[in-house]
């Protein structure tokens, strides 16, 4: 039996909550699909008996922000439960305020009870509103980052069978999915822990996916430079698929080679460039989005120069910046932390260049007409649309959901477009 599904005893009214990455959203999509099958109802946070906090732990000021939740539930009086990576990695910090009787589910609890041994079947069905559905394609990783706590959550990895794969990408895309996002904590290292036919390394599993029939496109997760690199060339003849949004999450974290060896990431920031270079010469119209780590524990000033230096080079579409915060249990956690307003300066000098750089990408698309897949309502009303190359694009009209248009770009922000549709 599912060890999640036994963890709640029901039917219950349950409402579910997410922190974190992609593959949390996965998780959560998951556990919304088991307990339905169990017989509970999901509802709102405020009509519920029970409230499951999908956790995220991977910065201090996200750990804050989830505790900050869980006690305003429980000073609600809601049953809590926790899951996700916090459960997994601070189980001791989750029982000092819910007590030593609270139920936490890992992100393996929630896999099959066959998948316990790490066959990996994912035979299941996912939850999802709208048209985008989440599929993650593997648990853990192959890396041993000094600074990361997620390897005590998610351990090594443990890649999903393709078969069962394509199965889920068929069962969501017949129930009207038009985006799929596969996630995993390094997408690029499917297959490497596993044998055989039902193991195949990412760019064999994305032509099996693709040859799903219907209309939808697949926007990959985050691939660390350690493992695309080894399989570039037939990763891109794969990304040819127009099922494949031209977008690739890349995270570099730094730009000095002395803070990416402390860091323990296993390749060059000049990796890295060769790859991004590799890339725009395979496909003109991309995304490149990466990640910065600032103001790890032996970033000098020389190093965070290096770090500038390298996003003034690529000048990636898309950047995803992060302070430094020790976590518990990691290795960089035991080395003397920078001042928090050193952080902060780095920070914003890093933010404030990117931006301008940003701005100025999409400011070049002022005019172009591109095709665009509908994806979600906007929050102030309209919708937001997906070009080929994974760029958000705010359309301010009411079309609906997974609908395709031509639509001409009005307008550039910093961090998204505004466009038209055309006749």
């Amino acid at each position: 039996m599912n060890l999640f599904a036994a963890a709640i005893p029901g039917p219950a009214n349950v409402h579910i909550e997410t922190f974190g990455c992609t593959a949390n959203v996965g998780d959560t999509l998951r556990m919304r699909a088991i307990m339905k099958t169990a017989g509970h109802k999901i509802v709102e946070a405020r009509e519920a008996d029970i409230v499951i906090v999908n956790t995220c732990t991977v910065t201090k000021r996200t750990e804050l922000n989830v505790l900050k939740r869980i006690k305003e539930l429980k000073e609600q009086g809601k049953e809590v439960v926790v899951a996700g990576c916090m459960a997994a990695a601070q189980p001791e910090l989750v029982k000092s305020i819910l007590g030593e009787d609270v139920t936490m589910v890992t992100p393996l609890d929630i896999r099959d009870s066959e998948e316990q041994e790490f066959e990996c079947e994912l035979d299941f069905e996912l939850d999802f509103d709208g048209v985008i559905a989440v599929i993650p394609i593997a648990m853990g990783c192959v890396g041993r980052c000094t600074y990361c706590i997620v390897k005590q959550a998610r351990g090594d990895l443990r890649s999903y069978a393709a078969d069962k794969l394509c199965k889920a990408v068929k069962s969501a895309v017949e129930r009207g999915a038009k985006e799929i996002r596969i996630t995993a904590q390094d997408c690029s290292a499917y297959g490497w822990d596993g044998f055989g036919i039902n193991y195949p390394k990412l760019p064999e599993l994305l032509e099996l996916l693709t040859a799903v029939e219907g209309d939808f496109r697949i926007r990959v997760g985050m691939m660390n430079p350690f493992t695309v690199i080894r399989i570039l060339d037939e990763l891109l003849d794969a990304f040819e698929s127009e099922k494949i949004f031209n977008f690739f999450h890349v995270p570099v974290q730094s730009g000095s080679d002395k803070v990416l060896g402390d860091m323990r990431r296993n390749y060059k920031a000049a990796d890295f460039g060769e790859i991004v270079k590799t890339i725009r010469k395979r496909f003109k119209y991309s995304t490149i989005c990466t990640d910065f780590i600032i103001g790890f524990p032996s970033e000098t000033e020389e190093d965070f120069g290096s770090s500038l230096n390298l996003l003034k080079t690529v000048k990636p579409e898309k950047v995803n910046i992060t302070r430094f915060s020790p976590r518990p249990g990691t290795e960089a956690s035991k080395q003397k932390d920078l001042v928090e307003r050193e952080k902060k300066r780095r920070s914003r000098i890093f933010s404030d260049v990117y931006h301008r750089l940003a701005f100025a990408k999409n400011t070049e698309l002022v005019g172009k007409e591109l095709p665009v897949l509908v994806m979600e309502k906007g929050k102030k009303g309209g919708v937001i649309g997906r070009d080929a190359s994974y760029r958000t694009i705010v359309i301010k009209r009411d079309l609906p959901l997974g609908a395709a248009c031509e639509v001409r770009v009005t307008d550039a922000k910093g961090t998204y477009l505004v466009g038209e549709v055309q006749k």
